[in-house]
């Protein structure tokens, strides 16, 4: 649930936001290289994640196209959240549990 407030809030843990605050060097992208890792990219856009986008906006329908629908309505973050599990994006590399 944390990981859906902090897509909300737009201070996720991806490499823009992490930039932003000086804890990356770069806002790049580390699964696919792109310039910037924003919450749309890794949500809409990000090629190593098409598999799980597909399956999310099989669910979804043409609502998966916008991210107001996921971020913002009761089905739209069940997806996210499944989405979010499935890229496991958010793990804590540190975590003995993975």
């Amino acid at each position: 649930m944390s990981a859906l407030v902090q897509l909300r809030t737009g201070h996720a843990p991806l490499n823009r936001h992490l930039h932003r605050i000086n804890c990356v060097e770069s806002p790049r992208c580390p699964s696919c290289g792109a310039p910037s890792e924003s919450i749309r990219h890794y949500v809409q856009y990000c090629p190593a994640y098409a598999d799980e986008r597909w399956r999310m906006r099989t669910r979804l329908g043409p609502r998966a196209e916008k991210l107001s629908t996921l971020l913002y309505t009761e089905r739209g973050l069940n997806e996210l959240a499944r989405y979010n599990a499935r890229t496991g994006r958010f793990r804590n590399p540190n975590s003995a549990t993975r």
